[in-house]
């Protein structure tokens, strides 16, 4: 969770924000449930609302706070961990998904160099 934490904050969020708890936790779980597709309005945004005592709509405006954060502050390494230039800001499940499968990425590099070694 860390690394999640971290790669946040490295795009301008902090934990002042309550979304930043929400896009870790969904970014998580999406890393987590990687056998079948997660739909981020039926299965994640109801469980962080119930686990943070929250509304599904108050879950979705602060993750998407947190995404216009990372948008204004850090664009640059937004397009680094897409791996292309983005042309609009990320919908919500775009960006959880972005983050998951840019960390699963780094994991999977790491294992391959300790392998190496």
């Amino acid at each position: 969770m860390r690394e999640v934490y971290h790669l946040i904050r490295r795009l301008g969020a902090t934990s002042k924000y309550k979304g930043y708890y929400f896009v870790a936790e969904a970014v998580r779980i999406s890393m987590e449930t990687k056998e079948r597709p997660i739909k981020i309005t039926k299965d994640i945004y109801p469980f962080l609302a119930k686990k943070y005592k929250s509304t599904p709509m108050n879950v979705e405006h602060d993750i998407r706070t947190v995404i216009n954060v990372c948008w204004v502050a850090n664009k640059a390494t937004m397009d680094e961990i897409a791996g292309y230039t983005l042309n609009y800001r990320p919908t919500n499940s775009e960006f959880v998904d972005m983050l998951a499968y840019y960390l699963t990425q780094v994991e999977e590099e790491r294992e391959e160099q300790k392998r190496r070694a």
